[in-house]
């Protein structure tokens, strides 16, 4: 038995052998992120589509991170559930591949998404207003959200022709994750093809809310120099909040991958399963929380939305 698989049977065995106080510690916490997420994002979709003024192109984008985060909480976030209560993957191996592929293809598009919103916030606050409408008219949304997801998914199963099994099972984080070897095909496609969207992705959003911001800051500035208070600078303060909204949106979801972010380049050097379990347990807590932090953060910092909520939960229209 090699010290990988060594390291592996460790983890798997303390998981199994937890008392059971921590057992429904993990379970209960584990369930009310769940819960949170799955509701939160119904809540949102459905609070859109009943509500006039929220019917916004940019909402539309905001719908497609929704389904990516209602998606992996019915999917994939009940499996993990099963394992933190009985201590042990009961489900197989097609399961396993099933459930790695959804986190993937969910868990990328989430992140192509928000450098598509950052990109429509620079298009409306920096350039004329006849190019917004030009740019992200409801046809042309609706377009690259499809195509984002298309162009995701398969990227994801291309990985699955290089015939090397392309998840593993992780006792220590419940899920089935990527195990990245540097020296195999896949390994390499897998880390080109991550590292480029990320790093692509996240040179849009830093170069579109840098441009944003500065821009936000000059008119400020004028507006306050020329103490002029028209109806354009009260629509511009409107996006302003509505931008703000949306990089609170970016900065969440970078908080919540972190420790993933961090394990996973991590284990790539040091070896796998290294880390302690409690470790591994906050890390697949804060990448659930990723999926049901979103409606918190619009109903938080967005009256519309919250009005919303509200709506939905008692049921008038």
């Amino acid at each position: 038995m090699n010290d990988t698989q060594q390291r592996f049977t460790a983890l798997e065995q303390e998981l199994i052998s937890r008392g059971s106080w921590l057992v429904g510690i993990e379970s209960t916490i584990y369930l009310v992120v769940l819960l949170t997420a799955v509701l939160g994002n119904i809540m949102l979709t459905i609070a859109v589509f009943k509500t006039q003024t929220l019917q916004r192109t940019q909402n539309y984008y905001l719908l497609s991170l929704a389904a990516t985060d209602i998606v992996i909480a019915i999917t994939s976030m009940p499996l993990t559930l099963v394992v933190f209560i009985q201590g042990t993957w009961p489900f197989g191996n097609f399961i396993c591949q099933l459930q790695g592929s959804l986190i993937s293809v969910c868990s990328t598009v989430s992140l192509l998404t928000l450098g598509m919103i950052a990109v429509n916030r620079y298009v409306k606050i920096v350039c004329l207003p006849g190019l917004y409408q030009k740019i992200f008219s409801k046809k042309n949304v609706f377009i690259s959200i499809a195509i984002s997801w298309i162009a995701i998914t398969l990227v994801t199963f291309v990985a699955f022709s290089f015939g090397e099994t392309v998840f593993f099972y992780h006792p220590g984080k419940g899920i089935c994750w990527a195990k990245v070897n540097l020296k195999s095909a896949l390994g390499l496609y897998c880390t080109i093809t991550y590292s480029l969207n990320m790093s692509l992705t996240y040179l849009a959003i830093y170069f579109s809310y840098y441009k944003v911001f500065r821009k936000i800051r000059a008119h400020f500035a004028h507006v306050a120099n020329s103490s002029l208070h028209s109806d354009s600078s009260i629509a511009f303060a409107e996006e302003v909040k509505v931008t703000t909204m949306l990089f609170v949106t970016v900065v969440a979801f970078i908080i919540c991958w972190i420790p993933t972010n961090i394990a996973d380049l991590y284990e790539i050097f040091a070896g796998y399963y290294t880390l302690p379990r409690q470790l591994y347990f906050f890390n697949i807590f804060t990448l659930a929380c990723s999926s049901a932090v979103n409606p918190l953060v619009y109903g938080f910092m967005k009256n519309e939305f919250r009005e919303a909520y509200k709506k939905v939960l008692c049921g008038s229209g």
